[in-house]
């Protein structure tokens, strides 16, 4: 592959190289959330679209067409990908932020999205198609948004292109300090790596080893990859109908789920309930304290920028929770250590978010 053997120190550079994407993906998110309000949100969705569209047709030719694949072709185009396709979340945030419907039911159903999404993957990989044909999936999928968004440019509201700022965020910041919302995001995505990180001892501890744990493994993310888009797409809507008890019921959750994970866990059952009590929680916290980020200031500009931090709260978050989860793996230290802590500070964090949110007008 690129021309490179199959050695592990081969192999690990070639992984480096696919995943550089992470890099350019850091910095795009900040790129988007400065230049989004200036673009317009159709433009940028278009060039946004139009860019992932083209990262992905460079990767797919560069791999399959040329005989000898250029190495610096396709880390031209995992770079391209990462810093294009970081402004979707960031996309649809502000879109539902200006049609004035940023309310956690609707930010979860997007959430579920992305779920969904990260599911459609691995199933397309399965499909018995060759590598051309698998890695042109994303491909159609962006060439069918751009001529969505290219033909229904006229039914976009008016609104969208507009900046219309009902409250300054220095003012936001007396009531609602936006840097817990940042720690709260960063602890929600650690504690997800840890708990994947947790996985792995629990099949050890039933006697599953070699392929046999790798399948078990990888139905375990199913399952849970499946509950979160019920969690995101029906739960969480009818929950956050109860705008005030939603903070409560997500805590209970978290720690319901961490409590019965700490219980020595003889069955599958008991494991399944556990994982689906704290799913719930972590399906649940993101769309909450986005909404609290964004309460009551509709400017594409100021909701642009908080998402930008946000999702690199989130990138953050993830190397944070592997990092912890390693070297309590690699120092004895058991997982379900740093699992408490993290949890125990995210519900001081959601307690003083929720406080200060309730200096604020309810949102619509």
């Amino acid at each position: 592959m690129l021309g490179f053997s199959h050695s592990e120190k081969d192999l690990g550079f070639v992984a480096l190289v696919l995943n550089i994407n992470l890099i350019s993906y850091w910095f795009g998110v900040t790129f988007w959330g400065s230049k989004l309000s200036k673009l317009g949100l159709w433009r940028s969705t278009v060039l946004a679209i139009s860019g992932f569209l083209l990262a992905n047709l460079v990767f797919c030719l560069t791999l399959f067409v040329s005989e000898s694949p250029s190495l610096l072709l396709v880390s031209a185009s995992r770079l391209l990908l990462g810093l294009f396709s970081s402004a979707f979340i960031i996309l649809a945030h502000s879109y539902l932020a200006i049609i004035n419907n940023s309310n956690v039911g609707q930010l979860a159903k997007t959430s579920g999205s992305i779920t969904i999404g990260r599911l459609l993957g691995p199933c397309i990989a399965l499909l018995p198609l060759v590598g051309l044909w698998v890695l042109s999936a994303p491909v159609l999928f962006a060439l069918i948004a751009l001529i969505y968004c290219l033909v229904a440019k006229s039914s976009w509201p008016a609104e969208i292109e507009q900046n219309k700022p009902l409250a300054t965020p220095s003012s936001l910041s007396e009531y609602l300090p936006f840097k817990y919302i940042l720690l709260l995001a960063v602890f929600t995505t650690s504690l997800v790596s840890m708990v994947q990180y947790l996985i792995l001892p629990l099949l050890i501890g039933f006697g599953y080893q070699g392929a046999q744990a790798t399948k078990i493994y990888a139905s375990l993310l199913l399952y849970l990859s499946v509950i979160i888009i019920v969690y995101q797409f029906v739960l969480l809507p009818l929950f956050a109908r109860s705008q005030a008890r939603l903070p409560a019921v997500l805590v209970g959750s978290l720690l319901v789920g961490v409590l019965l994970l700490s219980v020595p866990l003889s069955n599958w059952s008991f494991v399944l309930l556990a994982l689906a009590v704290m799913a719930f929680a972590i399906s649940g916290l993101p769309s909450w304290y986005s909404q609290q980020a964004y309460l009551n200031n509709p400017t594409l500009s100021f909701r642009a920028k908080r998402s930008a931090f946000l999702a690199r709260a989130h990138t953050a978050g993830y190397l944070i929770g592997t990092a912890v989860a390693s070297a309590s793996l690699m120092l004895g230290i058991p997982l379900l250590t740093p699992i408490w802590v993290f949890s125990l500070a995210m519900v001081a964090l959601v307690l003083v978010v929720n406080q200060h949110a309730r200096l604020q007008p309810a949102p619509n």
